[in-house]
């Protein structure tokens, strides 16, 4: 039978008949993927690509390239999803509360899903059915996407480029519904996003513009999660020349009775020369995270003091001691919950400053104080001469 040769494909014409029937059928499927609730449709028509009886007397049995591209035609809506820098997700969807913990490399996008049909969580009050996507740099600059309902995964590539002499960045990103802010302007910050529970999959990508690490948290039982008091504000008084006391406010829980504080952590780190903040919105900079609970936990190493809550009442205090005078701290708390799950305050930054007073005012006041005393005490002595010798 005559054979046509299209790049590495020799089939028969015959068969290259069916191969265009399925051409076209891949085309339908690619307009109708938007209207897809999951991927069952195109995991069925995948068979295409594998089936014996298109394959037959055709050499893509024998050429993985050729089954490769008709694959990219299937998913080439998707093709973000395929590129060397994207980590696939996992089998598996995200369990709820599962905490990830992971490096990541530059340029690099990791995917995830998170699935949902408890019908209980579905059934509550709008008020409390909702979803919290929490991505905490531990290290670095990361940035999230989230994309709900049906895929594709979020593309950071179409909004974002870190390639030098290539550098972009936009406000929109394909397949994306919600995301980081990927400005520039709270890089080192943590990305936390409070969502109605309206579908029951989402899609996450997580993008790095640097080398970095982070922590991902997806969670629907919003209750479990620790919410510092007064917007995670920190107070710090100096009480003595090396004593500090710091105060906050206690966490809370909504919506209540699903968890309780089981502790509270202090952690305290003295500040060289050249640690200043990058910019208002992040503390510290990005290569050194001090308000997320990874990021004060790798670059303080451990807490100075643990606090219980029965140890708070309307604020929860600590003493920290042992401070050099002249020098800058950085404290911060990190709440844990009953649940496992941890949440850092806002943080401060303070430079102790005690003097210890032993004279009211300085030398030279004092000689003109003297001076001035000297001559009052020697007119009030010639005064009183002077009357002795008047009324003698």
């Amino acid at each position: 039978m005559h054979r046509l040769s299209i790049g590495d494909w020799r089939c028969s014409v015959r068969h290259w008949g069916l191969l265009c029937i399925a051409h076209s059928w891949c085309l339908l499927i690619r307009h109708l993927r938007s209207c897809l609730h999951d991927l069952r449709l195109l995991e069925d028509f995948n068979w295409l690509a594998h089936s014996h009886w298109l394959l037959n007397d055709c050499n893509w049995s024998s050429s993985s390239s050729a089954r490769h591209d008709l694959s990219e035609v299937v998913w080439g809506v998707c093709e973000h999803e395929y590129y060397e820098n994207v980590v696939p997700a996992p089998d598996e969807p995200l369990f709820d509360g599962q905490v990830i913990d992971r490096p990541i490399e530059f340029n690099e996008t990791h995917l995830f899903y998170y699935e949902n049909y408890n019908v209980t969580t579905m059934n509550q009050h709008d008020r409390y059915r909702k979803l919290i996507f929490s991505l905490e740099p531990c290290e670095g600059v990361v940035y999230m996407f989230v994309r709900k309902t049906r895929p594709c995964w979020p593309n950071p590539y179409s909004c974002i480029s870190v390639t030098p002499d290539q550098e972009m960045r936009k406000s929109t990103c394909d397949w994306t519904h919600f995301m980081s802010e990927i400005d520039g302007s709270t890089d080192g910050a943590p990305t936390f996003y409070e969502v109605p529970l309206s579908a029951t999959r989402y899609y996450v990508a997580i993008f790095a513009a640097t080398k970095a690490s982070y922590r991902l948290t997806v969670l629907a039982d919003i209750g479990a999660m620790p919410r510092p008091g007064h917007s995670g504000r920190l107070e710090a008084r100096q009480e003595d020349e090396l004593v500090l006391t710091l105060t906050w406010h206690p966490s809370n829980f909504a919506p209540i009775g699903v968890s309780e504080v089981k502790h509270y952590y202090v952690y305290s780190s003295m500040l060289i020369q050249g640690d200043v903040r990058s910019n208002s919105n992040v503390f510290l900079r990005p290569d050194k995270v001090l308000n997320t609970a990874c990021g004060i936990t790798l670059n303080t190493g451990r807490e100075y003091a643990t606090i219980t809550p029965d140890q708070c009442g309307e604020v929860c205090q600590a003493s920290i001691t042992g401070v050099m005078t002249d020098k800058r701290y950085a404290f911060n708390v990190i709440v844990e919950s009953m649940r496992g799950f941890k949440v850092a305050y806002g943080g401060l930054i303070i430079q102790t400053n005690w003097k210890v007073v032993t004279q009211a005012t300085n030398d030279q006041a004092l000689k003109v104080i003297c001076a001035v005393a000297g001559s009052v005490l020697g007119i009030v002595i010639i005064g009183y001469v002077w009357l002795l010798k008047l009324y003698n």
